[in-house]
């Protein structure tokens, strides 16, 4: 008689954000150089461009947890303000610079760029478009952005959706067979968001009802 017990990921206790736990494929793997580079020294300048939850944000905080003997500053709006701390840090990390028209911010992007080049210090930014679909007025700002290099990150292929998958749950202390992450794969949309929404949305549904994450849960919440 076949063993039916069920086998089960065994999960960490906390969330995990460094560059070992960072996962890479296809999909994001130039983002990933991107760091390494600007960690080993071999660059001072790079954007990263992706959809939301793509990690992004978890890139940067590897760069900013390998710079430890750089003062490092880290923004995701009011641009304005930054200018006259420039000068006190060795790298700055902008955060949806897409939003920058909206915080009518332009002029700051570029004095920015300008000083943090003009005194070779180090600039990651991020984005959720490419360059090339960002909104601005001014023109001087376009070409500066247009001048960095620029990692973009695709959507997941099924390789990448398995192992979000699988540390989204690790993330959030849950113990999921890995049937029910098979299941996932074939039936979610390919993209970051998606995912995320959909786990929150199990979650929830699973401690609504004081039941484990299984494929008949899933299947009950889709219906």
């Amino acid at each position: 008689m076949k063993n039916s017990k069920q086998l089960y990921f065994e999960m960490p206790n906390k969330k995990a954000l460094g560059i070992e736990d960072y996962i890479v494929t296809n999909s994001n793997n130039f983002a990933f150089d991107l760091i390494v580079k600007m960690v080993k020294g071999e660059i001072n300048f790079g954007l990263i461009s992706g959809p939301p939850y793509s990690g992004k944000t978890h890139l940067s905080k590897i760069l900013i947890k390998n710079a430890k003997n750089y003062k490092t500053l880290y923004f995701d709006k009011d641009y304005q303000n930054i200018l006259d701390r420039l000068e006190a840090s060795d790298i700055l990390i902008l955060e949806n610079i897409d939003k920058v028209k909206h915080y009518k911010s332009e002029q700051d992007l570029f004095h920015i760029i300008n000083i943090m080049k003009e005194n070779d210090k180090k600039l990651l930014m991020t984005s959720r478009k490419p360059i090339s679909e960002i909104d601005l007025n001014l023109e001087d700002l376009k070409s500066r952005l247009n001048s960095i290099l620029e990692a973009k990150i695709k959507e997941p292929d099924d390789e990448l959706m398995r192992l979000i998958l699988v540390k989204i749950f690790n993330d959030k202390q849950l113990k999921i067979n890995p049937n029910v992450i098979d299941f996932l794969v074939s039936r979610l949309e390919r993209s970051y968001e998606s995912i995320n929404f959909f786990i929150e949305k199990i979650d929830k549904f699973s401690l609504e009802k004081g039941k484990k994450i299984t494929i008949s849960l899933i299947n009950d919440l889709l219906r």
